[in-house]
């Protein structure tokens, strides 16, 4: 079965995670800001600055930080509204991210206990991420983000099929409530692996109309993939549902 969505629904997601590549990133534009220190400066300005320093080798800075500092600002790590003061754009909330960050990229592999202290920080960074997303969920600017929808729908069912994501913006689309939605997913949950989920233009859709949010759940220490298509949430799930009562 064929199934449209449009790109209003589909695209409701950001076009970033926060994988070891971008929080490297983050690194490196907060060191940046820490060394600009107190002098003012603007988000456009940040871009300029990343830009005319070349602070991530070849990637093109202003399009990384257009990329990622709308994610960091949605979870308070980040706040760059007008003109500030450069070192006081990472929030402290942010700065303890980055900090955890930073620290793991210094982890060395003859480090004794290695294994031990990568699994502490990487804890750490589970519970400011998950602190970030809780920081989102309680902004009202931020209650329509597809990122509720896919912690609805693996709070309700534990192991989710992604097609199951496209489905319940489906039924989002063409009027149904979210638990009316996630009924019939429950009703359909052996047929909707094999839907077909198609844009205007009838072309499947990319798998970034989720990737992205799949990837910050799993990088916040949420869920787990079983394989390419299926999530499974963690152990850390169950107290992170009860924080933002969804």
């Amino acid at each position: 079965m064929k199934i449209p969505l449009t790109v209003e629904t589909y695209k409701g997601v950001d076009g970033s995670s926060l994988s070891s590549t971008r929080c490297s990133q983050i690194v490196r534009v907060y060191e940046m800001l820490d060394d600009f220190g107190d002098g003012l400066i603007t988000y456009v300005g940040i871009q300029e600055l990343a830009e005319s320093q070349k602070i991530f080798g070849s990637t093109a800075a202003k399009s990384a930080i257009r990329t990622f500092f709308p994610l960091l600002k949605k979870l308070d790590f980040v706040n760059y509204d007008g003109e500030f003061p450069a070192n006081k754009c990472f929030t402290e909330l942010g700065t303890q991210f980055v900090l955890v960050c930073r620290a793991l990229e210094n982890v060395s592999d003859d480090m004794k206990k290695k294994n031990e202290v990568v699994a502490k920080l990487t804890h750490i960074k589970h519970s400011i991420q998950k602190q970030g997303l809780i920081n989102m969920y309680n902004n009202p600017a931020y209650k329509s983000h597809n990122m509720w929808l896919a912690l609805k729908l693996l709070q309700r069912f534990r192991v989710i099929h992604w097609n199951e994501f496209l489905f319940l913006l489906h039924c989002k689309e063409v009027g149904k409530s979210t638990e009316e939605a996630l009924d019939e997913i429950s009703r359909l949950k052996d047929q909707i692996e094999e839907y077909e989920f198609i844009n205007e233009k009838e072309e499947p859709l990319p798998n970034t109309c989720y990737s992205y949010i799949r990837s910050f759940l799993i990088e916040a220490g949420l869920i787990e993939s079983l394989n390419s298509s299926i999530s499974t949430v963690t152990e850390e799930a169950d107290e992170f549902f009860h924080a933002i009562k969804l």
